[in-house]
């Protein structure tokens, strides 16, 4: 349990309910700075499943990709996953998704 689930009981659960099932075709965009170690994580998996494609977005390299995150979601945590327009923090969750998602038949 992180401090955020401790802080907003329910919040995250709520929050997992509302992401697209990795069952399909998704369009997939992920926020992250390459030093930040959860985004490693989160790229690490992405290596090691290239045929996921996904659009990256640095938060420190990029102009207007920070506000882009915040003015989306309300804050600037990444890594953030976008599934179809559907935002997905927690590196752990990520991964699991991603895992899922790289297994899927079709």
């Amino acid at each position: 349990m992180g401090w955020l689930d401790r802080l907003f009981p329910g919040e995250r659960t709520r929050a997992l309910r509302a992401v697209p099932s990795p069952d399909v075709e998704r369009t997939l965009v992920l926020y992250k700075y390459d030093s930040c170690g959860y985004c490693r994580l989160v790229l690490r998996v992405l290596e090691r499943s290239p045929e996921v494609e996904v659009t990256y977005r640095d938060v420190l390299r990029e102009q207007g990709a920070r506000a882009e995150l915040r003015e989306k979601t309300g804050r600037t945590q990444v890594p953030c996953l976008f599934i179809d327009g559907v935002a997905l923090f927690e590196s752990s969750d990520i991964v699991t998704w991603l895992r899922q998602y790289a297994s899927r038949e079709g």
